[in-house]
């Protein structure tokens, strides 16, 4: 997903290269450059998401960790990947339920290219579900959240 993510932002990249060059040569840009970039600024996020939950590069507030003591910063820590777990676990099924809605109802994301919007919605519980496995598995392992 990390690398999917990654491609993207190159794609993303030279789309708005191609496009701010055609627009100086005094060419009309294609509308669906725009859109596509709109969703991949959509998935970029999401994508990445989990992979930076696996690598503990996920940003947090030490100086709030480093104030309490080793005792206290244990169940700090433990209560944030509980939190965390949970948060995920919703968006995850709420990002689910949506989609499903979605598919069923067959709702379009209209702009310039209709796309089908359970396409764009299925990324939410997948990265969301991702993460929530991620932080489990921090929970049983007992392993720090942190580097």
């Amino acid at each position: 997903m990390a690398w999917l993510a990654g491609v993207l932002m190159v794609a993303m990249m030279g789309m708005i290269v191609a496009d701010v060059g055609l627009r100086n040569l005094g060419f009309a840009s294609s509308a669906h450059l725009f859109t596509f970039t709109e969703y991949f600024l959509l998935l970029i996020p999401l994508l990445g998401a989990p992979w930076l939950v696996r690598e503990k590069g996920h940003i947090y507030i030490e100086l709030l960790l480093n104030a309490v003591g080793p005792r206290a910063r244990g169940v700090l820590m433990w209560t944030i990947v509980g939190l965390s777990l949970a948060v995920c676990l919703v968006l995850a099924w709420y990002g689910g339920a949506i989609t499903v809605q979605d598919y069923v109802h067959n709702e379009k994301d209209v702009r310039s290219y209709d796309m089908p919007r359970w396409i764009l919605m299925l990324f939410m519980p997948l990265s969301f579900g991702m993460m929530a496995l991620e932080f489990l598995r921090l929970l049983l392992r007992r392993e720090s959240p942190y580097r």
